[in-house]
């Protein structure tokens, strides 16, 4: 039979090694928290961005690399001599895991709304509702702050339930 101080000993570990496991689940959350918030940042800023066909927009959520990588979408919609208006209508995150401290991955199902406007007349060319996306984010951390570095679709399409097609005359 144990004696009392044994038993209290070994409460008192148990008690350590239970804290030290619902702590560092608590840390996992805050983490995952923090990530998710950096994706709806990143894509709060990608629409403003692509309103203004400015890139600089992104500089506090993406890595240089990836603002490049949607320039080149916005500068190729510029050519065409269209602004992209979207909305963002949900947002689901199917997992998030880490890989080591600075690196992150996020898995997301979003929905997505989408106005093609011409820059000479104002006017509405194409909608686009209800478009649906399987995404896969790539975060790293960079001075305390999570960075999206990379989007990857995980469809090989899109999917819309509605697709309004205009055609656009240019003078």
């Amino acid at each position: 039979m144990l004696s009392t101080s044994s038993r209290a000993r070994r409460l008192l570990a148990a008690v350590c090694i239970a804290l030290a496991l619902v702590g560092s689940g608590c840390s996992d959350s805050r983490e995952i928290e923090r990530v998710t918030t950096a994706v709806r940042d990143y894509n709060t800023q990608l629409v403003r961005a692509f309103a203004a066909h400015d890139m600089n927009l992104l500089g506090t959520v993406a890595t240089r690399d990836q603002a490049y990588t949607e320039y080149s979408q916005m500068a190729a919609l510029g050519e065409s001599g269209l602004t992209l208006h979207a909305t963002l209508r949900d947002i689901t995150f199917d997992s998030v895991s880490f890989s080591g401290d600075a690196s992150a991955t996020a898995d997301t199902t979003e929905t997505w709304d989408y106005k093609h406007v011409s820059n000479d007349t104002s006017e509405t060319v194409r909608t686009e509702s209800g478009v649906t996306y399987r995404l896969r984010y790539q975060l790293v951390l960079r001075d305390e702050r999570w960075l999206v570095s990379d989007v990857r679709s995980l469809d090989t399409t899109g999917t819309s339930q509605t697709t309004t097609p205009s055609e656009v005359t240019t003078p």
